[in-house]
C-alpha cells in the first residue's frame, strides 16, 4: 500500500458517516495490545478552542523535555496535521503501515467490519504515537465525548474549554444535554478544568460532583489577565506574569487560561511541568488557521470561525486589532452550521463581501448563502469557488485593505494551499 492508496482507502470510510459509541475502538485497541495505555495523555472536549488549548498544552509539554503526541482533527492542508510528534507532522510513509495493522485487527473480527473513518484515524494515532514512543499525549475530542472514540484513555488531566449550540443532532438540542456528553470525558479523581458557563456548567459541575472529579472553573479558581500584549496567570497553585503567547487574538485569553489550568491539573496529577517549560511553550506555541495573516499589501487573515460563537470571538478581534483601510471579507459555510447568525456577525464589519464555498460535500452553495444574506438585507457578491472568490478579493483590495478568508476550516485549509502555491506559507 502507498501512501496515496492509504488516504484514498482511509476518505472512501468517509461513506460510513457519523456512529458514536466506544466498542469498536475499544476492541481494535485490545486486538492491537492497547497502544494508548503506553504513555500518559490529557483530554480536551469542547465546542470552540479545542485546538488552541491541545496546541499550547502540547507545546509546554515538548518545552519540558518530553516527546509529546498531539492528535487533533480535522486536518486544513494535509493528513499528517492529524498527529503530530513534538509539533512535526506523521510523515505521508508513515501510514501505509500503521493503516495495514489496524486493518488487520479489523479483518480479524468481524464485530469491527462497521469501524468509521474517524475511529480507524483515532486507531491509527493511538498506534503512532506507542510506536513513535512518545512520552505524553494530548487528545483532542473529536465529536462530544462520552461515546467519542478518544474516551478510551484514562488522561491525568481533561479539560472541556467551552459549550455552545452544535452538532445538536447527535448531541442534543440544549446547551446541557451537548454539556452532559462533552462531561462524558470526565474520570473519576482526574483534574477537569472549563470555561463553561451557566446551565453547561452547571451539568459539568453536576457530573465532577458525581465522579468526585476535582473542577477548576474559569472565573472562580482561575483567570487570566492582558496587558499591552502580555498575558498575567492566577490559578490553583501558580500565578505567572507577563507570558508571551505565539498566538495572536484577544480571544486565545480564554483559551490559554483553560490551557494553564489544564497544566496546573497535569501537575496535581504528579506530572512534573517547571515555569520555564510554560513561558517556553507559550511563547513558540503555533496553531495555523487562526487569525493566521500573510501578505503586504493587501494583507490576506485566515481564521477557521465556523459557528456563531466563533464568529462572534473573530469579530471582537478584528475589532480590537488587525488595523486596515477596509475589510474585504470572502465567507464560506458548511450546511449544518448557523449560517445566518454567523454571517449576522461579520457581515457589518466588512466593506466588500463575497460568497464562496469550500471543496467539502457539506458545504452551503454560494447562491443559497448569497439568498440568505440578501433576506436579511446584506448585499455580497457570489463566487462558485474560492479561487474565483480570492481574485476577486485581491482585484477589489487595496493595499491598505485586510482581505479575510473565514466560514469554515474546509475554507482555510484550501485558502492556505493557495497561499501556498503563491509562496506566502512555507
Amino acid at each position: 500500500m502507498t501512501p496515496k492508496e492509504a488516504l484514498d482507502f482511509i476518505d472512501s470510510l468517509d461513506k460510513f458517516g457519523i456512529n458514536l459509541g466506544l466498542s469498536r475502538i475499544s476492541a481494535c485497541m485490545d486486538a492491537l495490545g492497547n497502544p494508548e495505555k503506553r504513555y500518559p495523555a490529557a483530554h480536551v472536549a469542547g465546542t470552540n478552542g479545542k485546538g488552541s488549548v491541545c496546541a499550547m498544552t502540547s507545546s509546554i509539554l515538548t518545552a519540558s523535555g518530553r516527546r509529546t503526541g498531539l492528535y487533533t482533527s480535522p486536518p486544513l492542508e494535509f493528513f499528517g496535521e492529524r498527529m503530530r510528534i513534538d509539533g512535526s507532522l506523521m510523515p505521508d510513509e508513515a501510514l501505509p503501515g500503521l493503516l495495514e495493522e489496524v486493518l488487520e485487527a479489523v479483518r480479524a473480527n468481524p464485530a469491527l467490519s462497521g469501524m468509521t473513518q474517524f475511529e480507524i484515524i483515532t486507531a491509527v494515532a493511538f498506534l503512532y504515537f506507542a510506536r513513535e514512543k512518545a512520552d505524553f499525549a494530548v487528545i483532542e475530542v473529536g465529536m462530544g465525548g462520552r461515546l467519542d472514540s478518544t474516551n478510551i484513555i484514562t488522561p491525568k488531566a481533561c479539560a472541556i474549554t467551552n459549550v455552545s449550540l452544535e452538532h445538536a443532532e447527535q448531541l442534543g438540542g440544549t446547551e446541557t444535554l451537548i454539556a452532559r456528553e462533552k462531561a462524558g470525558i470526565a474520570k473519576k479523581g482526574v483534574p477537569l478544568a472549563t470555561g463553561a458557563t451557566g446551565e453547561a456548567l452547571y451539568e459539568i459541575s453536576r457530573v465532577a460532583k458525581e465522579l468526585e472529579t476535582p473542577l477548576y472553573v474559569m472565573g472562580r479558581d482561575f483567570t487570566v489577565e492582558e496587558k499591552s500584549g502580555l498575558y498575567n496567570y492566577r490559578g490553583m497553585n501558580i500565578s505567572l506574569k507577563n507570558l508571551e503567547l505565539g498566538l495572536p487574538g484577544s480571544y486565545q485569553k480564554d483559551n490559554l487560561a483553560v490551557a494553564l489550568a489544564l497544566v496546573e491539573g497535569l501537575v496535581s496529577s504528579g506530572v512534573t511541568i517547571g515555569e520555564e517549560a510554560i513561558r517556553n511553550g507559550l511563547k513558540n506555541v503555533r496553531w495555523a488557521g487562526r487569525l493566521e495573516l500573510f501578505g503586504r499589501g493587501p494583507r490576506i487573515l485566515l481564521d477557521g470561525a465556523h459557528n456563531p460563537h466563533a464568529a462572534r470571538a473573530l469579530a471582537k478581534a478584528l475589532e480590537s486589532g488587525f488595523p486596515r483601510e477596509r475589510l474585504i471579507l470572502v465567507l464560506g459555510i458548511l450546511g449544518d452550521k448557523d449560517a445566518l447568525s454567523i454571517v449576522r456577525d461579520l457581515a457589518p464589519l466588512a466593506d466588500e463581501i463575497i460568497l464562496t464555498r469550500s471543496d467539502s460535500r457539506r458545504a452551503i452553495s454560494p447562491a443559497e448563502l448569497g439568498a440568505l444574506s440578501e433576506g436579511v438585507g446584506i448585499k455580497a457578491r457570489v463566487s462558485e469557488t474560492l479561487s474565483d472568490a480570492y481574485k476577486t478579493a485581491l482585484e477589489l483590495a487595496g493595499k491598505g485593505d485586510l482581505v479575510l478568508i473565514t466560514g469554515s476550516l474546509t475554507l482555510v485549509g484550501q485558502a492556505r494551499s493557495i497561499l501556498r502555491r503563491e509562496g506566502w506559507v512555507g
